[in-house]
């Protein structure tokens, strides 16, 4: 060891950190002739959802929504009165639902209005111009308090927005509000009672849990008051409220979809992810919100996201990996349901 001078590491100054975080060689190509154009396969993806399960209860997704506007039966401007008075009434009910913690009327209703004018006018932004959305109280949205679940952060409105959220409003999404959490996002159950927040309730069952620490962003989706939510996930947060409450729910590669702006509450495992009503969905929003950000390093090195696997019309030769563990640990009327 002397005689290597290996002692010499011990007052050595290194100026880099540690890796911590999943490194992707910078080399990464995509083989061209396979990558279709992303918007060419997003407008696939909206126009060619299955209309089978209408035939019974099936959750509105973008597809309806674009439908209605384009077709001037509704307008962004009256979807955003009806979830106003929706999340008024959601806090009155006996528990109140808590899905969203933080709302504000006028900023739902400009968002709102600018959307009809574009559809108005044929010149929307993007698929998700008038979809109403929530991000999760990680997330630094504009005029909100970022609390990420405590009483003691936050004590500020927010004056800059979190990546994801600007890349949602420069798609003209209708951004309804921030969404109840876990504290600190250390939990699974999504309970959390402080005053700021109380306990978000499972729209199913307001008696049982919503999961989390995505609580408030699944719970919302379930509830109808938006097709999409944004939360994270470092070891379960979106997967299992989503699981929860009965929608889907991503956790995308690590780096994919900028964390600027969120609280790096666990920086080497967290991932940005959507809660939507559907699989294409979730893939739509994904694909939208992934790409390099120079804000965030940790996904500079990153392929374009291609979903022209999706576009398949059937699952055929596409392998599940199942571990059945699970099953067989599981309550027996859980295994039956």
């Amino acid at each position: 060891m002397r005689i290597n001078n290996f002692s010499l590491m011990r007052s050595l100054d290194i100026h880099e950190d540690p890796t911590f975080i999943p490194e992707v060689a910078a080399g990464v190509t995509e083989d061209e002739s396979e990558a279709k154009s992303t918007s060419d396969v997003i407008k696939q993806l909206t126009d060619a959802r299955s209309d089978a399960a209408r035939n019974g209860f099936s959750f509105k997704g973008i597809k309806d929504y674009l439908e209605c506007y384009r077709s001037g039966k509704l307008t962004p401007s009256q979807v955003a009165k009806n979830i106003i008075a929706t999340l008024e009434d959601s806090d009155k009910y006996t528990p109140p639902l808590r899905a969203i913690v933080q709302w504000d009327k006028e900023q739902i209703m400009q968002m709102a209005e600018a959307s009809t004018a574009r559809y108005r006018n044929k010149c929307t932004l993007s698929c998700l111009d008038g979809i109403p959305v929530c991000l999760k109280e990680e997330f630094k949205v504009v005029p909100y308090h970022h609390r990420v679940g405590t009483v003691y952060l936050g004590t500020k409105p927010e004056t800059e927005d979190a990546t994801v959220a600007r890349k949602l409003r420069e798609a003209g999404a209708i951004i309804i509000g921030v969404s109840n959490m876990h504290e600190l996002g250390t939990g699974t159950t999504g309970c959390n009672p402080n005053r700021y927040h109380k306990i978000p309730r499972n729209p199913y069952k307001p008696n049982h849990f919503t999961g989390g620490s995505s609580s408030g962003s699944a719970a919302a989706v379930a509830a109808g008051l938006c097709p999409v939510a944004i939360g994270t996930d470092g070891g379960g947060s979106v997967r299992i409220p989503s699981s929860f409450c009965g929608v889907v729910g991503l956790k995308g590669t690590f780096g994919r979809i900028s964390c600027h702006g969120s609280l790096p509450l666990s920086y080497s495992t967290v991932s940005v992810g959507p809660i939507c009503t559907s699989v294409a969905d979730a893939a739509i929003v994904y694909s939208i919100l992934a790409e390099p950000d120079p804000l965030y390093p940790y996904g500079l090195k990153q392929p374009k996201a291609t979903l022209s696997d999706m576009c398949a019309p059937d699952l055929k030769g596409l392998k599940l990996g199942v571990d059945w563990t699970y099953f067989k640990a599981c309550d027996a009327e859980v295994l039956y349901a």
